[in-house]
This record gives structure tokens, sequence and C-alpha cells, in this order.
């Protein structure tokens, strides 16, 4: 072979190696890769990032391992838990769906949906006006209730309706910003009622297929055992414990914001897609018309104080700023060194993760983890790294930053210490706080004597209650079972009838001051929470 062609073909291997993984590609390879053995690698067991520029898969890079017992490393396959991310799937499918019927949309009253007057029970004008797109931007001003995950007879359909139809609200309707997942979960009762068939079966078919991917899951029916999935890993007290799927799959059975699972692979695809016009990348075939795709990411809510300018703005040391201003579909709306961005990020019990796109770059940038990253500070500020050295800006950060991050700009978020909870006794007969204990909206409770300890449960969650050092009936609330490490320590308080000194109700802080009032008689049994069955979707209340 002539001299001339050896040397063409070796030119050709360059340029082919170099369109697969370029400099950009390596270099931010390497920087993780140092990154995570010098101070992720005990915090986040798994990682994955993906990009996408300019309509092609530029990257998609697996670090770490699947679990600390096996040590698999993760894998382009690997599945990981998208938790609020889902939102932007069940978004898409309402669009889809609701495109087939001429007098349903986004701006479709809720009463009208469902032929119910009366879906907001303490509110006349969130029942008459109140509308999909409402919900899709949090514009209610009904604080979050996730507890009521806890409580697994909240199924899709009715039961959850009925929940929601006594929440009270707390801020001004159309002119406050309340994150609310328990409400956004309405979306898949009207998404299987549009599709006639299960929410999972419904974005298989109308968003997983067209797209191309063919890994993609939902922690409802996904079987661990037969799967490439990542095991997602919860901080308690500076350990790292392995959340049951069990939980998980109980946890994420409303779906619209907890139970889609996806591959990194796969991402970069479904972000390729978000960075079009409706189309499926690659082709000229429609799966949602161009305006419904503007639509999902037109600001319909303003965000004031967003948590992310604790730490991301110049006034706070940093070279440059990242914000949030407004709230999309399932999305927010920022700025990030001058360029716009849309970005969704979310942590549900050990799985991390942030979506950002630069639409007018047609960049996108994934990243997932399991385990623990403290006020998203790791997955902001690596997704900042990416994205400066793909748009040819001067990167701030490197692995030594990345690392230390926020210092040395300011200082890090105080790191949790454990607690001390002293033995009191409790003062009373046992017997005086044992009982059913019934709220409007979170539904019914118990507390139970079990071998001399007071127990409180609710659906799947089991607390041992432990009396505090104070004058008041306020005990802690210790997670066990299922739940043990899962969720924080939280306190609960009885009160007493003034008159008779009895046990009159319960309050517990973290459930939106949700009072449970006892009921008689009392029991001493201790009780075991059936499990109710997860849904399986379909037709729950009619239209």
């Amino acid at each position: 072979m002539p001299i001339r062609n050896i040397l063409r073909c070796l030119l050709l291997l360059c340029f082919l190696h170099l369109s697969y993984q370029g400099p950009i590609e390596v270099e931010i390879k390497n920087t993780i890769d140092e990154v995570y053995v010098n101070c992720r690698s005990n915090k986040n067991p798994g990682l994955v990032v993906a990009v996408v520029k300019d309509g092609q898969e530029v990257m998609t890079e697996s670090f770490g391992v699947k679990d600390k017992i096996s040590l698999e490393p993760v894998t382009k396959d690997t599945l990981f838990g998208l938790g609020g991310l889902s939102a932007l799937f069940a978004n898409v499918l309402f669009a889809k769906k609701s495109a087939a019927f001429d007098a349903i949309n986004e701006d479709t009253t809720l009463r009208n949906l469902f032929g119910n007057n009366k879906i907001f029970k303490k509110s006349k004008l969130r029942s008459r006006y109140a509308t999909t797109l409402d919900i899709m931007a949090h514009r209610l001003g009904i604080r979050n209730t996730p507890y009521l995950f806890l409580d697994e007879t909240v199924t899709r359909g009715g039961p959850v309706i009925d929940r929601i139809a006594n929440m009270r609200a707390r801020g001004r309707f159309r002119d406050s910003m309340f994150y609310n997942e328990v409400l956004y979960s309405i979306l898949t009762t009207i998404g299987e009622r549009l599709g006639s068939d299960a929410w999972e079966r419904l974005v298989d078919v109308e968003i997983y297929q067209p797209l191309g991917m063919n890994t993609a899951n939902f922690t409802t029916i996904v079987s661990p055992s037969t799967t490439d999935i990542a095991q997602a890993y919860k901080d308690d007290e500076g350990t790292l414990y392995p959340v049951p799927h069990e939980f998980l799959k109980k946890w994420s059975r409303l779906c619209a914001t907890t139970c889609v699972m996806s591959s990194v692979k796969d991402m970069a695809k479904f972000m390729k897609f978000l960075l079009g016009n409706g189309t499926i990348p690659g082709t000229s075939e429609i799966l949602l018309s161009k305006k419904s795709h503007e639509d999902l990411f037109d600001a319909y809510n303003r965000l004031q104080n967003p948590s992310i300018e604790d730490y991301f703005l110049t006034i706070r040391g940093l070279p440059v700023s990242r914000t949030h201003f407004a709230y999309a579909q399932g999305i927010k709306k920022g700025i990030y060194n001058n360029e716009r961005i849309l970005e969704s990020a979310d942590d549900m019990f050990g799985y991390n993760t942030l979506l950002t796109l630069f639409p007018d770059h047609n960049l996108g940038i994934f990243i997932a983890m399991t385990g623990e990253d403290k006020d998203d500070l790791f997955r902001t500020a690596l997704s900042s790294y990416i994205s400066d050295l793909y748009l040819g800006k001067q990167a701030w950060l490197n692995a030594t930053l990345l690392c230390s991050f926020p210092e040395p700009f300011m200082p890090a978020p105080p790191e949790s210490t454990p607690k001390t909870h002293p033995e009191v006794p409790i003062g009373r007969n046992l017997e005086d706080f044992v009982g059913n204990y019934t709220s409007d909206i979170y539904g019914t409770a118990s507390v139970v004597d079990e071998n001399g300890n007071l127990k409180f449960i609710y659906g799947m969650g089991e607390f041992n209650l432990k009396r505090e050092e104070t004058e008041s009936l306020k005990f802690n609330m210790f997670p066990t079972g299922l739940i043990e490490h899962l969720i924080p320590v939280d306190d609960l308080r009885f009160k007493e009838d003034p008159n008779t000194l009895q046990i009159e109700s319960l309050r517990v802080d973290r459930f939106d001051g949700g009072v449970f009032t006892k009921e008689s008689p009392p029991t001493t049994t201790t009780t075991t929470t059936t499990q109710a069955p997860v849904s399986a979707g379909g037709v729950a209340i009619p239209l």
C-alpha cells in the first residue's frame, strides 16, 4: 500500500476517534475520575453523566459501582431513579394525549375534567378555576404534603382526590409558588383516563419507545433481581444505608413525580428531544406538536428567593452567578454565566439527579448519582464546569475546587452532627395515648403500646416515640422498620382536653400542621399495617 494511502487511513482513524470522544470529553472524564477518587466515592457509590450538543450524544460516562456489596461497575445501561424529573414525562404524556381531545388542554379546569365542583372543599375559588396548568406550575398555593405517600391507601384516582379535597391553601391562588408533589400526582390519573391504560404503559408506548429509550423503566414495576439498577443509598448522620426497593416501589406508586427510572444513555435521547422542536430526533416524525413542545418551557410562575442563590451568586464570592427566576412545566427557567438555562433537580431517597438545558446552544447535561449531595452542591458545580467547557467559557472550577466547593468562595454548609435524645419518663399511663387517630387529609394513624414502649404507626411508616425533656407532651419520632434511616427524626405533640386532661389529638410537625383527632375506644393491641396493593392504573374516576 502506498505511503500516501497509509497516511490517509491514519488521519481518518484519528478523525473518527476524535468525533467519538474529543478533547473536551477526555478532559471532563479525567477530571471526574480524579474528583471521584479523591472526594466522592465515599459519598456517591454510583455516578453517571450525559452530554448532548447540537443534536448529538457527545458524552455518556459512568463512574463507581452499582452497590457496595458486589462492587459491580455502573454502566451506561444502569438505571437510576429520576424522582421529580418524572414530572417532565408526565407533562409530555398529558400534552400528547390531550391533543386527541378538542375540549381538553392544560387550561381545562379540574372540575370539568373530573366532573367535581368541590374538588377543593376548602376553596371555592380553586374548585371553580384551577386547571391542569396550575398543577404543573405549582400555582395552587397549597403546601407540599409528601408524608401522604406513607399511607398506602392513597392510590391513584378517587383515593388521592379525596385527600387533596381537604388540603388548605397557604398561599395566594396563581400568585405563589408551593411545590406539591401529591397534587402533581393528579396528572397520573388524568393521563390514565385520557389514554385508557396504566400510566407506566402509556409512557412506555408514547415516549420511551418512539425515542428509543430501550432500558428506561419504573420503580413501580421493575424487577431489581433481573434488571441493571444502581442501589440507592441514603445518608443518615454520616453513614450511607441501602434503600429497600420495596420502600421505593410503595412510595412512588402515584408516579407523576416519583417513578421514572432511566439510564444515562436513555436520558441523552430524552434531552435531545427536549432540545428539539417536538419531532423524534433524527426524523421528521412528530412526537409532540411544536406549540405543545414550546409550551412546556414557557414561564407560568415566578420564583422568589430560589435556594440555588444561597451558594451560586457573585455577591457571595463566586466568579459567575447561577439563578432561577421562573417555573415552567416541571422545570425551572434561569440564568447561568449570562446564558439561559432550563433546569430540574431532585433528591429521592438516595437518588440525586440534575438536568440542565441551554436552549440557545442546543446543549444538555444530565447528572445522576446515588448517595449524598447536600443542597445539590456537587451536581450543580459539576454541571457548571461541564457547560463552561462546551460553551467556550473560562472554566472557574477544576478537580480540586469541585471537591472543596463551596470553599474557598464561601463557607461550606455545616456538617450534620448526631443529636442526643436523653431518656425521659413519659410521666403518665401509656393507655392514655394508645388508640386510633384520624385526619381529614392524612387518614388514619395509630399509637400502640409495644412491650412497654409507645409506637406511632402511619401506613408503612413506624416510629418509636420517646418523650422530650419538656413540660408539654412532646415526643421525638424515631423511624424504624422499613423507613429506618430514610426519614429524619421528627416531633409529635399530644394535646389534652383542658377539662378532662384526656388525650384528644396529636400533631406531627412535618405533616404540615395536620391534626389527628383521637377516636374511642382505644386499643392496646399491637397493630401491623396491611400492605395495600399498588394500583395498576387505568380508569380511576370519570372525566
